[in-house]
């Protein structure tokens, strides 16, 4: 990743959605750790779990809505942009619109999001794309703040 982490002073003009996007971008260019993602649906409510091995940086898609987000195993760094934080499960927290989760997985982790479903669909693409920005716009983002990068230096 070019030794280029969110603290760098390289990334110090950049937003900090420009700063995820950034990583974003330059990750994509690696070799990608597999993250399962299950499926589970209640009576209005589409639950996604996800296992994160442990070493891992994880820069999840933001999201478009609020949602409960729900640490069942392991221990992360939660990773903000105004803080840093080391989590272990159990831990639930709910996130705000425009909300995009970093964090470094310490252990193994086994996360949950669980996300209203009034219409009780079974879709994934169509929860998906009402849940998250798309990840064109992310990388749209990224590349941007390569070129910015590229201006200010």
């Amino acid at each position: 990743m070019n030794d280029v982490s969110l603290d760098s002073p390289k990334l110090a003009r950049l937003s900090w959605k420009e700063k995820l996007a950034y990583i974003g971008v330059e990750l994509l260019e690696q070799p990608q750790v597999e993250t399962p993602v299950m499926h589970f649906f209640q009576p209005g409510w589409y639950i996604r779990e996800m296992f994160i091995p442990a070493g891992s940086l994880f820069i999840g898609r933001e999201h478009r809505h609020g949602h409960e987000c729900q640490l069942l195993s392991g221990t992360v760094l939660h990773i903000t942009e105004t803080e840093r934080r080391e989590v272990t499960a159990p831990f639930t927290m709910h996130s705000t619109p425009g909300y995009q989760m970093v964090l470094q997985a310490i252990t193994d982790v086994l996360g949950r999001t669980v996300h209203p479903n009034p219409g009780n669909t079974r879709d994934i693409d169509m929860l998906e794309d009402d849940i998250f920005h798309s990840v064109d716009e992310f990388k749209a983002l990224g590349f941007l703040a390569h070129e910015k990068l590229k201006e200010l230096t």
